[in-house]
């Protein structure tokens, strides 16, 4: 009776399920062809009351900041087919993520409405784009329509007119109540054919919707989303099921399966019912956090083990699988093999998960993180969808997004590409698990998605949509990939070797953000590269002596170093103010020289340009230098920066409180600008490429002498190369403790003869000395301390004194006696902190400056190394949130707030003598009091202005001149001021005497 039962539940969930949930697939060719970058993501139209939570959230395809100029958001009435409610966006912007909500307060909207002001439905919402004479009343229109969705809260409801002029051939998409207990709305997704679809779900205004694809659910009804262990007796561990929402569950049994023998030790019947998310929480009755069911009584504790361990979902119950009876697959419904040392048993495998490996986990070197299902509902018994994140009992898994993604591409050289073509996803899982021990960047095979594999000139073609959870995690993702693959590597699969290359390896910029002319959503794919060598901006001359402005260039460099076409490519010059751009250039027609180069520039530069540009048209700054290619887009004057088909950028300045922030995080997103310092030579100079051929990569220059089709002048003494190897982050929390330092250099750069040595207190004695082993990964950073791996090297936390100083430091030596006191002899570097900003350092001044961190913190905080506002002086460490194996958080122009200080000073004469000191002194007692006011972690690197000497001589010399011209005046008047006589006469003579 229980299997019929079981049997016509699940044929009610396959029909009704579906239908709720996920409606009316968008699956009309012109529907595919229109659609727009901004479009409706969410609507929640009826909200449970008096509807003072509703809401429309629009979505910019980029997941970036968008204008909305020319876009009109129009609310029709099913009845009558005439808009009820029009908004003009113009002037209104998406926020950072692409988001635009309108709504209730409540929801905190960019544009508020009354409550009650979305009607229920059958009613409809467009965007539209253009001059059009949208108004309150008009008719239903299809004239510059974007976007648009027909909603309806009662099945038998219709809107024949609304349907077929806005979405021709779609039904109206039901937002039904009973779909949830709470409230629900209508989501936008995208399925796995990146078509689009609306389900039914839990509303997230202004967040991204949580697409489940329940259309895909499979027959299992539930399946294992997230498995934490516990790594000490006072861990929470848990196990979190996921299936339909609000669904009774019998006839489950949860089994655990030693990794090794194969017997089951502990087994429980699963019943009860999933929450509103359709989330099934299993863990101890003691827990902080409340569970759905707990673990019986009188379970061992642990329940989990370390591993190799394998858990499994079965249909029947808990007296089927008794200890010492045989593995089966008989009613298996899902099925998660783990292990954190040697593999288990291949049978354990072949039954439970079949040509899938184990799960390897570290979570005991990453803290507190679960082991959580990232491809659910569709995607069974497969080890290969789950990574390492954060727990989320009770809540949706912190997963990968399509949010933060890019399209990659990489290249295998392998014979017979034919045959390998069905291992594509086997090999992609081999690639990825090299990839993670070579960067330990913590990277898993569901962070790929959408794999596409092809046969190609160059061999076995891999296309992927590699994801993350944020844009820091991309960039980091993307840069450590692209270095693995650069460097020659063989990578063993299937008993063969495989040579991975990366000749065709691309990070696809992101999309044109200009809403000038709504057009199709881009596809993401850049054009592809020609040849393995590549067309570089090598060196920019902005900005020349004098008011002439007759040399000015711009140099580009072929890295084959011989006659190269540029045919499909195109120089632009955009405008740091306006982000858009005020000369274009393209360069078909034209070649680079024998060498290599390619010179735009003034009829003054000697040798003469290939392309001649008027005097004065390169901007001296904040402005950019872009070299894009593409054999269709044409690059038009004024157009807004775009990243489309970008080759190189080179963002510059030549004053220093410019900025171009748009500029810069377009073309060289996380990156500083570039500063042509005028005072590095009497002459002119230029922005000369000097550490690497790497496009896009703001550090590869440096400020030289002027060398137009020449090989660029790198060794002035003047810029002294960076060290190989340096400290980048310091680990901190409470009371100074380092829980990690973070190297940084050249992957692969060897750690053999250097020592990491701990300094502690004012005499500045070595309390510790670890000789270093290994070289850096591929990710250009190396962790070391007590829970971080990437080498063999662990040592206990470091204690820094609430009273005192802290150093750690880098020597080119191995033989560091204990005791010995710091010196400058064979440093490479070093950080000096401590939680008192008045201590002076003592014996550790050698070591460099003294950074002051938070005394007696509750949350972890680092020192990370940071960029200064000038480009010109060296790295600083600043206060930040901790990022291991991260690109460090530092202080953003973004979120930059001016501030203006007055002072009465009697004496301006010490401000002239000695400016630099009093603006250093100023510099640390603003920070050291907005630190004791707020103990919210600020630095001096935050501080990234000040008045330069000539500008407080300026100010002093022009106020004195002020003042002596208001005195001179004030006399002049005073004599030439007609006097009353006959008061004269009746005045004492001395009073006479004063008025004069």
């Amino acid at each position: 009776m229980g299997d019929i039962w079981l049997v016509g539940l699940m044929g009610l969930i396959y029909i009704w399920f579906p239908k709720v949930a996920s409606q009316s697939l968008i699956k009309n060719p012109m529907d595919q062809k229109t659609e727009h970058t901004l479009l409706i993501n969410e609507i929640n139209a009826d909200t449970p009351g008096e509807d003072t939570s509703e809401f429309v959230e629009l979505y910019h395809t980029s997941g970036q900041t968008a204008r909305l100029d020319g876009y009109y958001l129009v609310f029709y009435n099913g009845n009558g087919n005439q808009a009820y409610r029009v908004l003009n966006l113009q002037g209104k912007a998406t926020n950072s993520q692409g988001f635009f909500l309108v709504g209730s307060a409540s929801v905190n909207p960019a544009i508020v409405i009354p409550k009650n002001t979305i009607q229920n439905g059958p009613d409809a919402i467009a965007v539209y784009y253009g001059k059009g004479n949208y108004k309150e009343g008009m008719s239903v229109t299809g004239k510059g329509l974007v976007d648009a969705l027909v909603h309806k809260t009662k099945k038998t409801d219709r809107a024949d007119t609304l349907l077929r002029v806005l979405t021709p051939g779609r039904d109206a998409l039901l937002e039904d109540s009973t779909f949830r207990s709470m409230d629900e709305s209508i989501e936008r997704c995208r399925g796995a054919d990146a078509q689009w679809f609306f389900q039914v779900a839990v509303p997230t205004p202004g967040t991204e919707n949580h697409c489940i694809l329940t259309p895909q659910l499979n027959a299992s009804a539930v399946l294992i989303s997230e498995v934490h262990v516990a790594s000490s007796f006072e861990d929470f561990e848990f196990i979190e099921l996921q299936g339909p929402h609000s669904t009774v569950l019998r006839d489950v049994v949860l089994v655990l399966i030693d990794g090794w023998t194969k017997d089951f030790y502990f087994t429980m019947d699963i019943y009860g019912k999933t929450s509103l998310d359709g989330l099934l929480l299993i863990g101890s009755a003691q827990s902080k956090i409340p569970v759905d069911l707990a673990f019986p009584e009188n379970s061992t504790h642990p329940v989990l083990r370390d591993g190799p361990n394998a858990i499994a979902l079965y249909r029947g119950n808990s007296s089927s699988f008794a200890p010492g009876k045989a593995l089966t697959t008989a009613g298996l419904l899902d099925a998660f093999v783990y292990t954190s040392t040697e593999g288990p048993s291949p049978e354990l495998l072949d039954t439970l998960t079949p040509g899938r490996p184990a799960y390897r986990s570290v979570w005991h070197q990453l803290g507190d993180v679960s082991m959580s299902q990232c491809n659910c509902c569709s995607v069974t018994r497969d080890s290969l969808s789950y990574i390492l994140s954060r727990p989320t009992p009770g809540r949706f898994n912190d997963c990968p997004s399509r949010r933060f993604s890019q399209t990659v591409s990489f290249c295998l050289r392998v014979a017979e590409c034919q045959e390998w073509l069905s291992k594509s996803e086997e090999i992609l899982v081999t690639l990825v698990q090299a990839l993670d021990r070579s960067c330990s960047c913590g990277v898993f095979p569901a962070y790929f998605k959408d794999l596409k594999a092809a046969c190609q000139d160059q061999g076995l073609v891999f296309t992927t949509l590699l994801t993350a959870k944020s844009e820091a995690q991309l960039s980091s993702l993307l840069l450590a990939f692209q270095t693995f693959l650069e460097s020659p590597r063989t990578v063993s699969f299937d008993g063969r070797n495989i040579t991975a290359e990366s000749s065709c390896f691309k990070d696809v910029p992101a999309p044109d953000l200009t809403p000038a002319a709504p057009s199709a959503i881009p596809k993401g794919t850049a054009e592809p590269s020609r040849q393995a060598d590549k067309l570089l901006i090598n060196e920019v001359n902005p900005d020349n002596p004098g008011g002439r402005e007759d040399t000015e260039y711009i140099e580009l460099f072929y890295t084959g170093q011989t006659s190269f076409d540029l045919q499909g490519y195109w120089l632009v010059l955009y405008n740091g103010k306006t982000g858009r751009a005020y000369r274009v250039l393209e360069l078909s027609g034209h070649h680079t020289d024998s060498l290599g180069f390619f010179l735009v520039g003034s009829s003054a530069v000697r040798p003469a340009p290939m392309v001649r540009l008027p005097p004065n048209t390169i901007q001296n700054g904040a402005d950019a230098v872009a070299l894009y290619y593409s054999s269709s887009t044409r690059y038009m004057l004024n157009m807004a920066v775009t990243a489309k088909g970008l080759v190189d950028a080179v963002v510059y300045t030549s004053r220093v409180p410019e900025k171009a922030e748009q500029l810069l995080k377009v073309l060289v997103p996380g990156q500083g600008i570039l500063y042509e310092n005028d005072s590095h030579s009497t002459e002119d100079e230029s922005l000369s490429r000097c550490h690497s051929l790497s496009a896009r990569l703001q550090s590869s220059f440096q400020v030289t002498v002027m060398t137009p089709l020449k090989e660029n002048a790198c060794s002035s003494p003047s810029a002294p190369s960076p060290p190989t190897i340096r400290i980048n982050e310091l680990g901190l929390a409470g009371v100074g403790t380092v829980h990690f330092v973070e190297l940084k250099g050249q992957p692969g750069a060897s750690l053999a003869g250097l020592s990491l040595l701990v300094f502690m207190g004012q005499e500045g004695k070595v309390q510790r000395s670890i000789t270093l082993r290994g070289s850096i990964g591929a990710s250009g950073l190396l962790l070391l301390g007590s829970e971080h791996g990437g080498t063999e090297l662990t040592f206990e936390d470091i204690s820094a004194a609430s009273e005192g100083i802290s150093a750690i430091a880098l020597y080119s030596t191995s033989l560091v006696p204990g005791g010995t006191k710091a010196t400058s002899e064979n440093l490479v570097d070093a950080v000096v902190f401590t939680c008192r900003p008045t201590t002076v350092g003592g014996h550790l001044d050698v070591l460099g400056p003294l950074y002051a961190v938070p005394c007696g913190y509750d949350r972890p905080v680092s020192l990370s190394r940071c960029p200064s506002s000038d480009a010109s002086t060296e790295l600083q460490f600043a206060i930040s949130e901790p990022t291991p194996g991260l690109q460090n958080s530092c202080p953003q122009g973004t979120f930059a707030v001016g501030l203006d200080l007055c002072f009465l000073i009697t004496n301006c004469s010490v401000w002239i003598l000695n400016h630099e000191r009093m603006l250093e002194s100023l510099r640390k007692a603003l920070v050291s009091s907005l630190e004791e006011k707020c103990s919210c972690g600020v630095s001096e690197l935050y501080l990234q202005a000040s008045l330069h000497s000539w500008e407080i001589a300026l100010f002093v010399v022009g106020a004195l001149l002020l003042a002596l011209l208001l005195l001179g005046l004030a006399l002049h008047f005073i004599k030439r001021r007609f006097q009353n006589y006959t008061n004269i006469e009746l005045n004492d003579c001395t009073e006479m005497s004063a008025d004069f």
